[in-house]
């Protein structure tokens, strides 16, 4: 059978809502403005308390900051200041750090390039200078060359004109043969000597040049060479000599360069003195417990300027610009000679009063 309807069921969560609200009508009955009023007044009530309590934490903020700037406040300039100092010390060691390595980096740089710099001039000087060298090598070259060869055709002609007067003499007069062949002897022996010491020039710039050391008596190579020239020196005019050379013993020395030096020494001086002149061969020891010989070779010729001794013992060398009365190698041969010995080799001079040249060999008192 039919019964009545239940009234319908409250939910918990409106039974709840209810609860907490009692205020609040139940949604199945009708809504006041009693009850609007009363809703609104709680969403107030509400507002309030948040904003309450936010005033509460902010309020609570504001107290600690303001404990803070007291507590700052509280302690002493000189520490605020020695703090900032601190902060501000750390700050340039910092900075300091990095303009130093900034530095450094730059000056390694510089350094850098510069070596560059100088390794390259340097390479560049050192080319510049080889180059002048082979040019200043070979202009030398050249104009030793081109005055070689005017000195040897100059020097050779002179013999050879000579030789071919005579030759012309004796086709015409057969008679006074001794003196004209004589004549040709001595052009002959002056041509071989030039050849020589052409020769012995490149034997010297290839370091060829040998030489064969013993003993020998230097009184008889002074005898052997005075005897030799002497009629050379007669047919100008000169008195040619050796002095006694008692004092003389055994030098350790080449023999035939030592009579070519000779040779040379006493060849310059007949062509340097006047007729009526003079030339003197001497020797002595010399040095500590006379363990050397010193040859001189000394005559009453016209004399070396200053100027000119400096360089006299030079290749090509002359006493005056234009005098061609020597290829100027025989004292460049010399000097080379005596110091292969070794030895020393100098002239002591004035002009008008004649000249003496010097040379040393090594000395031993007596003979093996």
């Amino acid at each position: 059978m039919a019964t009545e309807k239940d009234p319908p069921r409250q939910s918990k969560r409106e039974k709840t809502d209810v609860s907490r609200h009692p205020g609040r009508v139940r949604p199945d009955q009708p809504r006041t403005d009693s009850d609007l009023a009363s809703e609104r007044q709680a969403d107030l009530s509400r507002d309030a308390e948040r904003a309450e309590a936010d005033e509460t934490k902010l309020q609570s903020r504001r107290d600690s900051d303001v404990s803070r700037e007291r507590a700052d406040m509280g302690r002493s300039r000189a520490g605020r200041q020695a703090e900032r100092d601190k902060i501000l010390r750390v700050e340039r060691e910092i900075a300091d750090k990095a303009i130093r390595a900034e530095r450094l980096r730059a000056d390694a740089a510089t350094e850098g390039e510069r070596r560059r710099f100088h390794a390259s001039a340097k390479s560049s000087a050192e080319l510049l200078s080889q180059e002048q060298q082979r040019h200043g090598k070979t202009k030398t070259a050249l104009t030793t060359r081109e005055e070689l060869l005017a000195i040897v055709s100059h020097d050779l002609r002179n013999p050879l004109n000579n030789i071919s007067l005579v030759a012309q003499n004796l086709l015409e007069d057969p008679k006074d043969t001794k003196e004209l062949v004589s004549s040709i002897n001595r052009s002959v022996e002056e041509m071989l000597r030039l050849i020589e010491d052409l020769l012995d020039i490149e034997r010297i710039a290839a370091g060829k040049l040998t030489l064969h050391f013993e003993q020998h008596d230097v009184s008889e190579i002074i005898k052997h060479v005075v005897a030799r020239l002497q009629a050379i020196a007669a047919s100008k005019g000169i008195s040619l000599r050796a002095e006694p050379q008692d004092v003389c013993g055994y030098a350790v020395c080449d023999r035939s360069r030592v009579m070519q030096v000779l040779s040379n020494l006493i060849g310059n001086a007949i062509k340097f003195t006047p007729a009526k002149g003079q030339i003197c061969v001497s020797c002595q020891t010399i040095g500590p417990e006379g363990k050397e010989v010193q040859v001189s070779v000394s005559d009453t010729g016209e004399g070396i300027a200053p100027e000119k001794i400096k360089t006299i013992f030079e290749r090509f060398s002359q006493i005056h610009d234009k005098d061609r009365r020597g290829i100027g190698l025989g004292l460049y041969i010399a000097k080379m000679m005596v110091e292969q010995h070794p030895g020393r080799i100098w002239v002591e001079s004035k002009v008008g009063e004649g000249s003496t040249f010097h040379f040393t060999l090594p000395f031993r008192s007596g003979a093996l």
